[in-house]
């Protein structure tokens, strides 16, 4: 590859003689003291990563903020820009080269201002923020101030540093590999801006292999640290800000789940550890709504009842989840066998999970309600992994209690009469509970009932005007009114809200449930059964029940979610549908086995590590492995370093020969000046010389400061070295020539 030849600025100024001009100063010539000068195009790439490392948390970050930051960038912008114009006006310099002092855009008392003004707005929204986001709108705000003021080497080392920070604290927050691969790409962008400090002749190609190769050589560590090191909590808490919810509420009204229902928004993904169940057997219990005012349905909170517990401390009274603490409870009575799976759930900034009936888990962090729901011991702000067993034939609550029945019959007589009247007649008729139920189920099925998306408007959500006069509704329409009959009639019940059904990826083997899955279905207590589950959508749309949403419930959402720039029927595509289900399944792999790498998960991975390295042979092997690793290692540096060592040494070889013909002319390197001084003395000194003499020290900087020979191959690096000899020949001849003074 062809060295690239850079001419050094000549500067204007009074003459010195040739001795001063050898003879460097130690105040101007220390790298780290001296002013530090950048090309148009390196300030232009400085701000266009300052806009990718900030884009990555742009979901984060205030809006407040993101308007100081715009401004700041765009101020600097229009700064270099003006610079650039005005230095393209001059013909004989290459813009390449054309380096100047960071300019004072604003004064430093300016930034004092602004940066103490702004960490102390960032304190007093603190509380809103929580500690997390506080620390993240700190970081980026000195990261925006930190590009008005880089006056030396380390402003721009700390700017970049600055900027890693900034684009890989983004994982916090999202952990999809996609994003994952976009930040380290956005990472090594930020380490070549560093290399190209260092080393500004190196190509670029060049430099993206030098940067690769040194991440490669980081792997095995951060493989090594990822698997072994401990990992501990941290000492932060993501805010659970309401405007972040996502997903199902604790509080139900009629029409909340048909919006949900047009959500495309992943919920949660499962693997099973056998055989997958049928899409009727998967009812996702998230939360139990048993508290009803006539309007909506709420999640009764029992610590509101205990007057000096906390909230805290009452939700963690609930109990365990473990097969231990359920064998030994007086509510459960296990049938049956267990049916093993792994949740993923997406973050949701809210603490209940999803699993199906009755579920059991043995992590620590996981909690279940008196309800028989699983609830996260705090807030789901990332992503969550956790291993559930399930006893689908399990009894629940075999025996009532008189607070819990009296709970689930609590009516409220104002808004529904005519529906408290109809499950008081309906008990008159039927004396037996299952025949009562059986009798509103038929009459779902067998009457002008609809189950649609788009259900009509109702007077303050009136289940009254739903049952006996439109008839038409979502799920939560017929569970509720369901739940509500069966109060009227004297069955205890209660109304449950999750998820229903998924859909498989035959990819990875895996259920995706997404947010338009969200469902809602009723339970009722029966003498000597217990809780039992009663879907009235069945009776309604079975096929919602057996197979998913039906063919019509699936044109309505077509047709309610087409909009003028809708993707429909390209997601219609059988070939987007495959390309898709191949990303999602790479995506799970990575969500499964990299963010679902837990503390619990890494204590049985060591523990099973060092119980095989116990055995002597199991130790013998892996001393082993990592001896035939370092030999491999060893002995392709040998081969590599013998392969390009007699063209460096060539190199370095004409390089101390040009020195000495140099010196035989009155220009005498000192040993404190560093190549590149020395070339640019010469240029200065002796311009006619510049060229040849730069060629020279330009290939042998890139060789012994730059390590660039290690990125072109044998044949590129003969080439280079047959040009460096004729850049010498040339340069003697014109020393000769102006000995002479012929030249």
């Amino acid at each position: 590859m062809m060295t690239k030849i850079i001419k050094p600025r000549v500067e204007q100024g009074p003459k010195h003689s040739l001795k001063q001009k050898l003879t460097p100063s130690k105040t101007k010539n220390s790298s780290e003291n001296s002013a530090l000068q950048l090309t148009s195009q390196m300030y232009f790439c400085l701000l266009i990563f300052q806009l990718l490392n900030l884009a990555t948390l742009v979901i984060q970050l205030h809006l407040l903020y993101l308007l100081f930051a715009t401004f700041a960038l765009a101020l600097q912008f229009i700064v270099h820009l003006n610079i650039a114009r005005k230095g393209a006006l001059a013909p004989k310099l290459s813009p390449s080269i054309k380096s100047y002092i960071t300019p004072k855009i604003l004064p430093s008392w300016l930034i004092l201002l602004l940066a103490i003004s702004g960490s102390v707005a960032i304190a007093v929204a603190g509380q809103t923020l929580g500690l997390l986001l506080s620390m993240m709108h700190l970081l980026c705000f000195a990261y925006s101030l930190k590009m008005f003021e880089i006056p030396r080497r380390k402003d721009l080392y700390q700017l970049v540093v600055l900027g890693i920070f900034v684009a890989t604290s983004s994982l916090i927050f999202i952990q999809s590999i996609y994003f994952s691969l976009a930040v380290i790409v956005l990472v090594f962008g930020n380490l070549m801006i560093l290399l190209n400090l260092f080393a500004p002749t190196m190509a670029v190609l060049a430099q993206a292999k030098l940067v690769a190769k040194l991440g490669l050589y980081s792997v095995p560590l951060a493989v090594a640290l990822f698997v072994g090191f401990p990992k501990l909590s941290p000492f932060w808490q993501v805010p659970s800000v309401e405007s972040a919810k996502v997903g199902l509420s604790d509080s139900v009204k009629i029409g909340d789940i048909a919006q949900l229902a047009l959500s495309d928004e992943l919920a949660f993904r499962v693997s099973f550890q056998n055989s997958n169940p049928k899409h009727a057997q998967l009812y996702w219990r998230a939360m139990v709504l048993d508290d009803f005012d006539g309007i909506t349905w709420r999640q009764i909170r029992r610590d509101e009842t205990q007057n000096s517990q906390s909230s805290q401390s009452a939700q963690s009274s609930y109990g365990s989840a473990t097969l231990e603490h359920a064998n030994s409870s007086a509510d459960i009575e296990l049938r049956g066998t267990g049916l093993s799976y792994q949740v993923i759930a997406e973050p949701s900034f809210q603490s209940w999970l999803f699993a199906l009936d009755f579920a059991t888990s043995e992590q620590g962090n996981i909690g279940q309600r008196d309800d028989f729901a699983l609830f996260y011991r705090g807030i789901i702000s990332q992503t969550l992994s956790y291993q559930v067993t399930s006893y689908p034939e399990a009894k629940m609550s075999a025996t009532l209690s008189d607070a819990s029945r009296a709970l689930n019959l609590l009516l409220s007589t104002d808004n529904n009469p005519k529906l408290l009247a109809k499950g008081q007649q309906l008990r008159q008729q039927y004396p037996d509970d299952r025949q009562l139920i059986n009798q509103v189920l038929t009459e779902f099925n067998e009457e002008n009932y609809y189950y649609t998306l788009q259900p009509p408007r109702l007077n303050n959500h009136s289940l009254d005007q739903f049952y006996f006069d439109t008839r038409a509704g979502f799920c939560e329409h017929y569970a509720s009114s369901f739940t509500y009959l069966m109060r009227a009639a004297g069955i205890p019940a209660r109304m449950v809200v999750g998820y229903l059904g998924g859909e498989f990826n035959l990819s990875g083997n895996y259920l995706s449930v997404y947010q338009r899955n969200a469902h809602a279905w009723s339970e009722v207590w029966l003498p000597s059964s217990g809780w039992q589950r009663i879907d009235p959508t069945a009776a309604v749309d079975p096929e919602r029940v057996e197979r998913g949403f039906s063919t019509s419930l699936m044109q309505e959402y077509d047709d309610l979610s087409s909009e003028l720039f809708s993707l429909q029927a390209l997601r219609a595509m059988w070939w987007y549908k495959q390309v898709k289900m191949q990303i999602d399944a790479i995506d799970y792999q990575w969500t499964r086995w990299v963010i679902g790498y837990t503390g619990q998960k890494q204590s049985r991975v060591m523990a099973q590590l060092l119980a095989s390295l116990k055995q002597g042979k199991n130790i013998l092997y892996f001393l082993l492995i990592l001896a035939g690793a370092a030999l491999l290692f060893y002995g392709y540096k040998v081969v590599k370093g013998k392969a390009k060592g007699k063209a460096e040494d060539k190199i370095k070889a004409l390089y101390l020969k040009t020195l000495k013909l140099m010196a035989q002319h009155q220009l005498v390197k000192a040993r404190s000046m560093t190549a590149q001084q020395f070339a640019d003395v010469i240029a200065t000194a002796r311009p006619e010389l510049s060229a040849n003499f730069c060629a020279i020290s330009n290939g042998f900087a890139q060789l012994s400061y730059q390590n660039f020979a290690d990125d072109i191959n044998q044949q590129e690096r003969d080439k280079q070295l047959i040009k460096l000899q004729l850049s010498y020949r040339q340069l003697r001849w014109q020393l000769w020539l102006a000995k002479l003074s012929i030249g």
